[in-house]
């Protein structure tokens, strides 16, 4: 029983990974936001690199994993630009994408350290995805469904953000996964990934100077009907150069059939000088996990100066 069970939640993994692109874990919440919306590219005066692992159900000899990687920076006066490279493996099924993309920054104060701006942006999505039939033990080998070609499939999909900050409040909205090419529903059995819908909000409440505590929440939509929402709270110490804030995501989901808590995630991530690293660790809450296990997140990046646009940020 407890492999037929593990074999229906690789089946079910599968068939949800083919049909999405760079999954939304908390990449977000560990300055991986240009990920989910490309306003945030150039949100800094910094040339920003950052990379995330993501390792699904441990327990499975050949779980889901996911890596991305990607930088963006303000490259002229107002305007920013970012490029980022995903790879997706879920045992046979391998998807990769590459997005490139600008945006551009209005400034909503005089202040000269960007707290209060306004900025929408763009990019596209180069997306592919193959299925690798030899990586499985089929009852009948010869099955002519093996053999018949249709084992990859290439989308190009559009991306558009807008984000504001303004006096601590910060919030954002984005639609990804907007299909340009190949947008009929079903191709080859493969139907492209859903369209989706992210809002996010939240303020940054200042204690005392160098503190501060941070709720936020998250809202992902899509075409496909579901939803899923993430109620975050961040502790924060920091300085001019260091930064070391811990705190939990809680994830839930629902759909046209019902609603269920999915996990909950401690979340530590930290600044020193240039340097910065962050790990979320998903504790599920189904009764999935306890067969396939938990899964963790791992972020590293470095903040460059910006030698694109030494000139700086245009505030006038």
């Amino acid at each position: 029983m407890k492999k037929l069970y593990i074999l229906f939640l690789i089946q079910i993994s599968a068939i949800s990974f083919a049909q999405e692109t760079l999954p939304i874990y908390q990449q977000y919440l560990l300055d991986g936001q240009f990920l989910i919306n490309p306003a945030h590219y150039g949100e800094t005066d910094d040339i920003v690199l950052n990379g995330n692992y993501q390792k699904q159900f441990s327990k499975l000899s050949e779980s889901p994993n996911v890596q991305s990687v990607g930088i963006h920076a303000n490259i002229f006066d107002r305007v920013g630009g970012g490029i980022s490279f995903f790879r997706d493996q879920n045992g046979p099924i391998s998807s990769n994408g590459i997005t490139a993309g600008a945006s551009y920054f209005i400034p909503l104060s005089d202040e000269g350290e960007r707290k209060d701006q306004f900025s929408f942006g763009t990019n596209v999505n180069f997306y592919n995805l193959s299925f690798d039939y030899g990586a499985l033990n089929p009852q009948d080998p010869n099955d002519p469904l093996l053999y018949d070609g249709n084992n990859n499939i290439f989308i190009a999909y559009g991306n558009i953000g807008m984000q504001a900050t303004f006096k601590n409040f910060f919030g954002g909205a984005s639609v990804l996964d907007i299909p340009l090419s190949n947008d009929i529903p079903i191709v080859n059995g493969i139907e492209p990934s859903p369209t989706k819908y992210i809002l996010n909000l939240g303020y940054d409440y200042v204690i005392t100077e160098g503190i501060s505590v941070e709720p936020s929440i998250l809202m992902n939509l899509n075409t496909n009907s579901s939803k899923l929402i993430d109620y975050n709270l961040l502790a924060k110490v920091y300085s001019d150069t260091n930064l070391f804030a811990a705190g939990v995501s809680f994830r839930t989901a629902s759909d046209n059939v019902g609603s269920q808590q999915l996990s909950i995630s401690p979340i530590i991530k930290a600044k020193i000088n240039r340097f910065t690293f962050g790990a979320s660790y998903n504790m599920g809450l189904s009764d999935i996990q306890t067969y396939g296990g938990s899964s963790f997140m791992l972020s590293v990046g470095y903040n460059f100066e910006n030698f694109i646009n030494p000139r700086g940020y245009r505030y006038r």
